[in-house]
């Protein structure tokens, strides 16, 4: 198995070839029936026929060994296309795959463009051996007009980043939707839909809401939208795919009357709480419940996200208190230490922010994308300091 730290893509990988080379998504290849899960659907969202397998490899976030076991996973079940194949010419996948992949690698639906939806009315040529064309659902059928929007939300429309108008209002309009409180509205389906059903409204959304798809943009107050956004959805996903139909968005199973609430439940509760006000734009609001929550229980995932918020609403020494408890119960997490640096340098403390930067980056790490960050943080600060 491949090992890296840092940026270290092979100039050859094994069952793919020059790292150089650009490769498409096979347009035949139907994700659903080949039963890939959500990493491998996530990275192969990220192949657009544009980008080399170097650049895919980095723009994933993955260490590289992992994202190129993926590809690896991905190619044996004909899911990509190298220069000068078609999807006739495609290696099949090995008997050892199932006949599910097979079919979905090589067949085309009579009638319609490769990979196309049937016209209404007219059935998909799998039908007779996959069962039911599945139906689609309008998981991003969102009201992107922002009817009656509030103040929060003008404010970030009129924000300076590198969103579009259309996906800042699609941020927002499903920003919306997580005030909806059950996982099933999340997802944009019926209560008591298939498992199939989740899976493809959870694929669809994760690959439009992932923080990746931004990589490298100036994003604002987008940021913890998204963050909050991608975080719901795979709590959803996973209640529903664990049989807790019955759960909201927050993951947890509603507790039986009259049994008391845990501090941690509590504690739980007021984060969840905390994230959604952020969100929507209540930084000062979501401050006192995440203050709250970590009171309760301090673990690191409160802390960075309180910590962040800090920084969001213009807190930089609140932010450093939360990284610094953070960073002491997690030293070698680098992420906690980018947050810690931010907060330095909000405070002009530019060489402590230099100082934590350097360490981090001395840290061993397989996340190539967060590594080279780091390395961006410390030229800016560097850039400041005049060295």
């Amino acid at each position: 198995m491949l090992r890296s730290a840092f940026v270290s893509v092979p100039a050859e990988i094994p069952g793919l070839g020059s790292s150089t080379q650009k490769v498409r998504p096979n347009p035949t290849f139907d994700p659903m029936t080949a039963g890939i899960g959500p990493e491998e659907y996530f990275v192969l969202s990220r192949i657009d026929g544009a980008l080399t397998l170097r650049e895919v490899l980095l723009m994933t976030g993955l260490p590289i060994d992992r994202a190129i076991e993926t590809l690896q996973r991905l190619r044996a079940l004909g899911a990509i296309l190298m220069p000068g194949e078609t999807p006739q010419t495609v290696p099949r996948p090995s008997a050892t795959g199932s006949s599910t992949t097979n079919r979905a690698v090589t067949a085309t639906r009579p009638g319609t463009a490769s990979g196309s939806r049937p016209p209404p009315g007219r059935t998909s040529g799998r039908a007779s051996t996959l069962g039911p064309e599945p139906v689609e659902d309008d998981t991003l059928d969102l009201d992107k007009s922002l009817p009656e929007p509030t103040k929060d939300e003008l404010a970030a429309l009129a924000e300076t980043n590198d969103l579009s108008d259309d996906d800042r209002r699609l941020i927002l309009a499903m920003a919306r939707r997580l005030g909806w409180g059950d996982a099933w509205s999340l997802l944009g389906l019926p209560q008591g839909a298939d498992r199939r059903r989740v899976k493809r409204a959870y694929f669809k959304l994760s690959k439009e809401f992932h923080p990746d798809r931004y990589f490298g943009k100036k994003l604002g107050s987008f940021k913890p939208r998204l963050d909050t956004i991608f975080e719901s959805l795979s709590r959803a996903y996973s209640d529903l795919t664990d049989g807790k139909s019955t759960a909201g968005t927050t993951g947890r199973m509603p507790r039986k009357t009259g049994e008391a609430q845990s501090p941690i439940e509590y504690a739980a509760e007021l984060y969840d709480r905390a994230c959604e006000n952020e969100v929507h734009g209540s930084h000062l609001e979501a401050m006192k419940q995440f203050a709250a929550a970590i009171r309760i229980d301090p673990q690191v995932k409160y802390l960075r996200r309180a910590a962040r918020c800090a920084l969001t609403a213009g807190q930089p020494r609140t932010a450093e208190e939360y990284a610094n408890k953070a960073a002491n119960l997690e030293p070698n997490d680098l992420s906690t230490s980018r947050l810690l640096a931010a907060a330095f340098k909000a405070q002009n403390k530019l060489d402590a922010a230099e100082e934590v930067l350097v360490m981090a980056l001395a840290m061993p790490s397989k996340n190539d994308a967060l590594v080279a960050e780091l390395r961006r943080d410390l030229a800016e600060i560097r850039r400041a300091l005049g060295i």
